[in-house]
C-alpha cells in the first residue's frame, strides 16, 4: 500500500478479514468477505470513483490507495446474501456524499454470520449446574430469572436449559435475554390463577390493609443468580 493513502475498510473476525460495505438503498453497514481464490471477485469501490470527475471523486483519489481498492479480492454478496454497491468509507474519509464513515457493521443478519467466525468460548462449569436448577425452579413455578450471567455464556446456558426442560417436562421454553439477565418462560407450567391471587394480595396489602405489609422483601424462590454457583 502507497505510503499515507488508506486501503481498504476492513475488520478482521477471527482469521478473515472483512470489508465494511453498503447496499442500494439502505443504510445498514454490511460485510463482504474475500472470494474464493478459484472464483473471480471484485473491487472494493466501482471504477468510477477511481477515475477523473468532480471535487468529490478527486479527493477520494487523493486519500485512497486506488490500486488497492481496485484488487478485485471481494465477494460479489454480503454475508446476508445481499449484492453490495461499495466500500463504506473508513480511515480514509467518506467515499459518497450520502453515507457517513464506519468502522463497524450494523446488519443484524452479517453481524450474526460474522459471530461464527469466531472460536466458541469454553463452557463455565457453572452452565449444568444452573441450568439444572432453573430447570427445577421452571417446573415449580413456570418461569425464573437468571441474573448476571456472562455474555459469552448466555448462548449455551439458554439451550442447556431449554433442553433439560424439554426432557423433563416434555414443554417448549421460550428464553428472553436483557444484558445480563436471562428471563426463562414456560407458558404450560405455569399457574395464571396463582399468579393473579398473589398479585390481589399484594395489592390489598398496601391499597387497603388486608394484610401487614412484610417487615422485609419476601423471598422470590424464581430468581437464580449465576455468581452464587462459584465452583472454585
Amino acid at each position: 500500500m502507497r505510503d499515507g493513502l488508506h486501503g481498504p475498510n476492513v475488520i478482521i473476525a477471527g482469521e478473515q478479514v472483512l470489508l465494511l460495505v453498503a447496499v442500494s438503498g439502505g443504510e445498514a453497514v454490511h460485510l463482504a468477505r474475500r472470494h474464493r481464490p478459484s472464483e473471480p471477485g471484485r473491487g472494493a469501490v466501482p471504477e468510477h470513483y477511481l477515475t477523473g470527475g468532480d471535487r468529490e471523486r478527486e479527493a477520494v483519489q487523493r486519500r485512497y490507495d486506488v490500486e488497492a481498492l481496485r484488487e478485485p479480492v471481494w465477494e460479489h454478496t454480503t454475508m446476508c446474501g445481499q449484492e453490495w454497491a461499495l466500500m463504506v468509507g473508513g480511515e480514509g474519509g467518506t467515499l459518497s456524499r450520502y453515507r457517513e464513515p464506519a468502522f463497524a457493521p450494523t446488519c443484524r443478519r452479517c453481524l450474526t454470520a460474522m459471530d461464527r467466525l469466531f472460536p466458541a468460548p469454553a463452557v463455565d462449569r457453572r452452565v449444568p449446574v444452573v441450568a439444572q436448577v432453573v430447570c427445577g425452579v421452571v417446573r415449580e413455578h413456570g418461569y425464573a430469572e437468571v441474573r448476571e450471567v456472562p455474555g459469552d455464556q448466555l448462548a449455551v446456558l439458554r439451550k442447556e436449559i431449554r433442553s433439560l426442560i424439554r426432557q423433563q417436562t416434555g414443554h417448549p421454553a421460550q428464553t428472553l435475554v436483557h444484558g445480563d439477565l436471562l428471563l426463562v418462560v414456560c407458558d404450560p407450567l405455569r399457574d395464571p390463577e396463582a399468579e393473579m391471587r398473589a398479585a390481589a394480595e399484594a395489592v390489598g396489602a398496601v391499597l387497603f390493609g388486608d394484610q401487614p405489609l412484610p417487615a422485609t422483601r419476601p423471598e422470590r424462590p424464581w430468581i437464580v443468580t449465576w455468581t452464587a454457583w462459584d465452583l472454585g
